[in-house]
């Protein structure tokens, strides 16, 4: 009577300590389906914003959309370069966080066009700073599409297309 109730006993451990490792297996299984799912639901819309602003950014930053954002007939021809240049880098300052949701190469490339795009802006202003008035000056690079930092900015938004496409 004693052993068969040992085996009963033994029996009843093994199923419950059976139940327990499985219980214990599908909640750990179930936790961390929901924090991924949670982490996604997050992430994801914030990873979309990223790439929508630094898409925005790029254009902001391209020649043609700069300039129209500002007024320059009334500015000096330092000034204009000042205006150019600060204004690139502002912008580049304002979304410096979005590098967190962004892949590192596709950053680089960003803040590459965004450097690209200030150094040929102000050497096509010193080159043409025989014209006279910032605004010729402006018109005169409108005309000379010609930058290479437009190639780049286009690299950069191809790049960023891509990565979208590979999340969404």
């Amino acid at each position: 009577m004693n052993s068969e109730f040992l085996g009963i006993g033994g029996f009843i451990v093994l199923i419950v300590a059976v139940f327990f490792l499985l219980y214990n297996y599908f909640l750990n299984r179930h936790f961390a389906f929901a924090k991924i799912k949670s982490q996604q639901e997050i992430a994801f819309p914030l990873r979309l914003q990223a790439y929508e602003r630094m898409a925005l950014f790029l254009e902001r930053i391209k020649p043609s959309n700069m300039f129209t954002r500002f007024s320059f007939e009334n500015l000096s021809i330092q000034d204009l370069q000042s205006a150019v240049i600060s204004d690139v880098k502002n912008e580049l300052n304002h979304n410096i966080a979005q590098q967190i949701y962004i892949e590192p190469a596709t950053w680089d490339k960003i803040v590459l066009a965004a450097n690209s795009t200030a150094n040929d802006i102000n050497r096509s202003i010193l080159e043409s700073n025989n014209l006279g008035t910032s605004k010729e000056i402006v018109l005169q690079i409108l005309r000379n599409q010609n930058l290479s930092s437009l190639v780049l900015i286009d690299d950069a938004l191809k790049s960023l297309k891509q990565e979208i496409q590979q999340y969404f």
